[in-house]
């Protein structure tokens, strides 16, 4: 196999998102690593790290989204990249890539602005910096120990422990316990939580946050993009919208299922379905 044909496996159509999520995050840490390295580029960390300051944030709007791209340390960056293949692995599997994707984005920019609110507080008189993916990643944990909180997962040394308990862990451990050290960065885990237990909080009420931001998204780059042809769009038959509330419908009566009795309680059928449906999404 090519090189190039290895970079389309991971990277090009046939990828999944969780898998492009972490070879971003891989490429940005080594080119991070060069860069720091050359003393003619080693001020670039400063123009993709989140500031601590309003101000500078609005000279450097762009750094509220690169941040959570961007590790230097690597024992940072190989924390981050097993709990989001670990944790990610689930929340795809029930609600899609495409929400794995807005989920990291969205917790990473909760994250990044409590930070920012906060950073007076955290550091008076003084500047700092912010960059890592933990925001975004634990906005994923807290999503799936909220939507499955009795899934189990098999760790070493544990045997099989349930997802709310890995996630209450996780948070205690990354966010609270001795928040004296690297206090920014925990508060931007707080932040990444708190939008993940909101986005599951709304999605079971019917309201689907990340599908929102995904829709805007779509509508700005549609508004750049020039049409290439003037074919009209497809029409949705009726029979077609109401399949789709009954997809949708159904979907919602087994993720009540799984909260109710666990993921083990559903039949063959029900997995299948479920399975079949996150990767539509």
């Amino acid at each position: 196999m090519t090189l190039r044909q290895e970079a389309d496996k991971l990277l090009g159509r046939n990828a999944d998102s969780l898998t492009r999520l972490i070879v971003i995050n891989v490429i940005v840490f080594i080119l991070a690593n060069i860069f720091t390295n050359i003393p003619a580029t080693s001020y670039w960390v400063n123009y993709v790290s989140l500031p601590s300051s309003f101000a500078l944030l609005a000279r450097y709007p762009w750094t509220l989204f690169t941040y959570m791209f961007v590790h230097v340390s690597f024992m940072h960056i190989l924390s981050n990249m097993l709990w989001l293949y670990w944790i990610g692995i689930i929340f795809a599997d029930f609600m899609g890539t495409k929400r794995l994707v807005y989920t990291y984005i969205l917790g990473g920019i909760a994250g990044g602005l409590l930070y920012v609110a906060t950073a007076p507080l955290l550091y008076p008189n003084q500047l700092g910096t912010l960059i890592g993916a933990s925001a975004g990643v634990m906005a994923i944990i807290v999503a799936a120990a909220m939507l499955v909180p009795d899934y189990e997962i098999m760790l070493l040394f544990f045997g099989r422990v349930k997802l709310k308990y890995l996630a209450i862990a996780a948070f205690i451990l990354s966010s609270v316990i001795d928040f004296s050290v690297n206090s920014g960065g925990k508060v931007s885990h707080v932040g990444g939580a708190i939008y993940g237990a909101i986005f599951l909080w709304q999605y079971r009420k019917g309201v689907d946050i990340s599908g929102t931001f995904g829709d805007y998204i779509k509508s700005i780059g549609n508004f750049f993009t020039r049409k290439r042809s003037k074919k009209a769009k497809p029409f949705r038959t009726r029979e077609q919208t109401g399949n789709s509330r009954d997809r949708q419908r159904r979907i919602d009566e087994i993720l009540d299922k799984i909260s109710r009795s666990g993921y083990d309680s559903l039949s063959k059928e029900e997995k299948e379905f479920l399975f079949k449906s996150s990767k539509e999404n």
